[in-house]
């Protein structure tokens, strides 16, 4: 198994896993505890979290040229 494939594999065992305990939270009878509310939550209370996520983004998925 290759280093791309492993790497591959592992963040796709991660989205899943995230998205299940998402779904499980949403269920669950306390409210505002989804991963989406948390992360609103978290952005008003320090405006640098959307910024240090776009940065992230920005280096993951903008085209690199050489």
């Amino acid at each position: 198994m290759t280093d791309k494939l492993k790497t591959i594999l592992m963040l796709g065992g991660s989205a899943v896993l995230l998205i299940v305990w998402d779904i499980y939270v949403y269920f669950s009878p306390e409210t505002g505890d989804t991963i989406s509310e948390v992360m609103l939550q978290g952005a008003g209370n320090h405006p640098v979290i959307p910024f240090v996520v776009g940065v992230v983004m920005g280096h993951l998925f903008w085209p690199q040229r050489k």
